[in-house]
């Protein structure tokens, strides 16, 4: 368990640590900055939907990757803002093109997803599988207030 802590330790590293090179490329390389925030947000879902997803529906067992994957969340989750430079809707994003001109709207959401993580922590490491749900059901809001004013529906 504290080699796959490990290894999102470094995962999450890697993000925050990129996220200045990605925002840093200009318009020249928007695939880099689109592929970047998809990478996040993929690593953000996988840590909420299956590593904690499947203790709240009783598929696995309350631990420390449990704690280690909310802790995942609340990194990424600082990165939101700077996730979406102009010009990043490439190719297949569905990002909705008003993102780039609601800077205050995208600032309250990730805020409201930050806020959630942080609950989700606690109730990780509280051991309460019944705070854990209401954790996990709050984070999910928050990521799907988001997702409701600036994603595309899949096609």
């Amino acid at each position: 368990m504290r080699i796959a802590a490990s290894i999102i330790a470094g995962a999450v590293g890697a993000i925050i640590v990129g996220a200045p090179i990605a925002l840093a490329a200009g318009p020249d390389d928007a695939r880099a900055a689109f592929d970047h925030r998809v990478d996040a947000m993929k690593q953000m879902g996988h840590a909420l939907y299956v590593t904690i997803g499947k203790v709240v529906r009783g598929k696995a067992e309350l631990g420390p990757d449990t704690a280690a994957a909310a802790e995942t969340i609340v990194t990424l989750s600082a990165t939101i803002p700077t996730l979406f430079p102009p010009g990043s809707n490439v190719g297949d994003s569905r990002v909705k093109p008003e993102i780039f001109a609601a800077g205050p709207r995208v600032q309250e959401l990730a805020a409201g997803v930050r806020e959630a993580a942080g609950g989700l922590v606690a109730a990780a490491k509280s051991g309460d599988l019944a705070a854990l749900a209401a954790a996990y059901k709050a984070q999910d809001d928050a990521c799907e207030a988001c997702h409701r004013d600036f994603r595309k529906p899949e096609q």
